[in-house]
């Protein structure tokens, strides 16, 4: 991720219909199979500038990695101190270490080797019964000027995706595509870039009124509400997956 977005992300992930809606569903799912046990251990594989890993401080014990010394200068400017610089394509994971790990928008990136054999590092990482929670950017139709900026290398088809989970042998709790409308605004803007030739490399995080952001985050909270249920979108912007060790 280019080194400006950052401290776009720490400044957006506090209020942000898009962060605040993923955050709230990644911690329903850990409360979920945690059913009130606050005695578990918790990481976040590329934690960004911490928004995440703060949400999750009433857990006993989180910790959290990113590659970028920006991202966890701005974890640290959070409050966050179990934090660290490392890369994951030179993570050595314990076995049987975690209750859950968390990766939101991270395999898909650049810098990432080999998707699959991080995912089987953190499956390995887990404890019995543990969760691996995954949120990757859906579609490769959808990719733009965006994805340059933030260094996403590759967009996922879930049927693909769950082919090669699989293959595997992997416990998959669930999955679905997240935020349907926004796939197709995302088609409608890229369309929009190619008619103004537009090769600016920068985020699709621009600042919105407070009562847009408001009703942004009120149908994302309604989507999430029917997900947690077990509904499973047809399309979408993202990729959600929950796997079970």
């Amino acid at each position: 991720m280019n080194k400006q977005e950052y401290e776009i992300m720490f400044r957006f992930e506090e209020n942000y219909w898009w962060y605040v809606g993923l955050h709230e569903l990644i911690l329903s799912y850990i409360n979920k199979y945690s059913k009130g046990n606050l005695d578990k251990k918790i990481f976040d594989a590329g934690c960004g500038t911490g928004k995440m890993l703060d949400m999750l401080s009433n857990y006993s014990h989180t910790e959290g990695i990113d590659f970028s010394e920006e991202a966890v200068f701005f974890s640290k400017k959070r409050g966050i101190k179990n934090i660290k610089v490392a890369d994951l394509n030179e993570w050595k994971p314990v076995e049987n270490n975690y209750d859950f790990i968390i990766s939101a928008d991270v395999i898909c990136s650049i810098g990432i080797k080999n998707d699959m054999k991080i995912v089987e590092n953190f499956m390995k990482s887990l404890k019995k019964d543990g969760i691996l929670i995954l949120n990757l950017p859906a579609f490769e139709v959808l990719r733009r000027n965006h994805d340059k900026a933030v260094f996403v290398a590759k967009r996922y088809n879930r049927k693909d995706f769950v082919s090669e989970l699989k293959k595997r042998r992997y416990k998959i709790n669930f999955t679905t595509y997240r935020l349907p409308a926004l796939f197709f605004i995302i088609l409608i803007k890229k369309f929009f870039e190619k008619l103004s030739k537009n090769k600016k490399e920068e985020s699709d995080l621009k600042d919105i009124s407070k009562t847009l952001n408001s009703i942004l985050l009120f149908f994302n909270r309604i989507e999430n509400f029917f997900l947690k249920k077990g509904l499973c979108l047809p399309l979408g912007s993202s990729l959600f997956v929950v796997l079970e060790k």
